[in-house]
């Protein structure tokens, strides 16, 4: 398996490689024509010369001094290693005469390229090329102007050849500096795929890696990756991903854990009563009970038990719903007072066993809260019963409800039994019981229901208890600002 790094080594290095030796080939042969267009333009300039001393020459009729001048170009000629020749053009009219020319082009000679660039020059052109010369044994130049004379007629024709050793080593000497700047371009242009190769590869493994470790079941781990591209956002997103993990890992914990506690609080809790069935029931079936009396007191302890098993099942059940995030309330807005009234009422008869005096005050009428009116109604049933169950006989329970900084503060007070202070804390928690308050009847979950019911609600509960104020539960739900329908 090809490493990705390699991929892109490999893949940056030949587009780098490519793009130095284009670079390099265009630098060279831009070189290249700028030397042999410098040349060609020198010899152009020294053809140009002649050719318009010539035509003044023959315009002036000046062929004595001309003679001097052919000498000193010659002289010219032989220093610079440049041959100048100077001819007449036979298709003309009035061609150039001997004494203005020093070479007989018939009597000479030349290549068929030469040729043709003479022929250019008698057409009024001027034309050059440069080739590998058998007759000087080495590349040279040839160039061909035009003479005319005062018509613009064209008269004749002067060629130059120059050597093109000095161009040609100065173009291999650029060649090879250009291939040492090419090769280091090179080393270096592979160092720096090398290096950003690493560069992009190193997150990408590392996000490799850290997919393996979430794979293998370490939702925590994090990546450590910190950029600001696109491998940055994919390394945010995996990290997004470990906390969603974890997340989800927690809540199938809290599930899992749920499930354990429901069938071991059940299992804990039920052992006794259904023991109690149980003997009862043998005591009876055996015929140990033969009073008619003492039979129906028997049956009427395991109806108690089995009452007692149904309302232990049912807080259970209520308790492991509210202890599921998945479980979903049924929210609306609601006026704590009218829930609290109705709760109230559906405890008249239970309250008038003991005598209480139940009242519910309020300091606004208007105090709404966004919540399920059956959970916050059995939230106050079960603060109710609780008052019931531990307040004296012959005196009152109030519910008193206020709106205060956002919030709706309601208190549940009764004049009973009082918790203990280091126990305030312990009574939401499942199946505590106060240590003062005997072996009153119940399961023991009551409150935890309430308080998970408060917390789902975005609300907290608390209790404060002693001899001169009572025992009082302090409920706060968050104030809702939409309006009841």
């Amino acid at each position: 398996m090809k490493k990705i790094s390699w991929r892109v080594f490999i893949s940056f290095g030949v587009v780098l490689i490519l793009f130095t030796v284009l670079i390099g080939l265009m630098f060279t042969r831009f070189n290249r024509t700028n030397i042999v267009g410098a040349y060609k333009k020198q010899l152009g300039d020294l053809a140009s010369g002649v050719a318009k001393r010539t035509s003044r020459a023959f315009k002036d009729g000046d062929a004595d001094s001309f003679v001097d001048y052919l000498r000193a170009v010659e002289d010219f000629g032989n220093m610079q290693k440049i041959d100048i020749w100077i001819i007449s053009n036979p298709a003309s009219e009035n061609p150039l005469g001997e004494e203005y020319t020093n070479v007989d082009i018939e009597t000479v000679t030349v290549p068929e390229e030469t040729q043709v660039i003479i022929d250019s020059a008698y057409g009024g052109k001027k034309k050059s090329y440069s080739d590998y010369d058998d007759i000087y044994k080495e590349t040279m130049l040839h160039l061909a102007v035009s003479v005319r004379d005062n018509g613009g007629n064209v008269i004749g024709a002067v060629v130059v050849t120059g050597p093109m050793e000095m161009q040609e080593n100065t173009i291999i000497q650029y060649e090879k500096y250009m291939a040492v700047c090419v090769l280091l371009g090179l080393i270096l242009t592979l160092s720096l795929a090398i290096f950003f190769s690493r560069q992009l590869a190193r997150p990408i493994i590392q996000l490799k890696e850290s997919a393996l470790v979430l794979a293998a079941g370490q939702y925590s781990h994090k990546t450590g990756i910190e950029r600001r591209d696109e491998l940055g956002q994919l390394a945010e997103s995996m990290d997004i991903l470990s906390d969603r993990l974890v997340e989800a890992e927690e809540y199938r914990e809290t599930i899992e854990q749920n499930r354990r506690d429901f069938f071991s609080n059940v299992s804990h809790e039920l052992r006794t009563p259904i023991a109690v069935v149980k003997g009862y029931a043998d005591a009876i079936v055996a015929g140990y009970v033969e009073d008619e009396k003492k039979r129906d007191e028997y049956l009427q302890r395991i109806r108690n038990e089995c009452g007692s098993m149904e309302r232990l099942v049912s807080d259970l059940l209520i308790l492991s719903r509210m202890q599921n995030p998945d479980y979903e309330l049924d929210m609306e807005v609601l006026n704590v007072i009218a829930v609290a009234q109705d709760a109230m009422r559906s405890l008249r008869i239970l309250m008038a066993e003991k005598n209480l005096k139940g009242v519910v005050t309020y300091e606004d009428e208007c105090s709404l809260i966004k919540g399920d009116y059956d959970r916050i109604r059995q939230l106050f049933v079960i603060l109710l019963q609780n008052a019931v169950k531990y307040c004296y006989e012959d005196t009152e329970i109030k519910v008193h409800i206020a709106r205060k900084d956002g919030s709706i503060t309601t208190t549940v007070t009764d004049y009973g039994s009082i918790i203990p202070e280091e126990e305030w804390e312990n009574i939401f928690e499942k199946f505590y019981r106060a240590s003062n308050h005997g072996a009153k009847e119940g399961s023991g979950l009551g409150l935890v229901v309430g308080s998970h019911i408060v917390q789902r609600h975005g609300g907290e509960i608390y209790v404060r208890s002693d001899e001169q104020s009572g025992t009082c539960f302090t409920v706060i739900f968050p104030e809702t600002s939409e309006e009841m329908c």
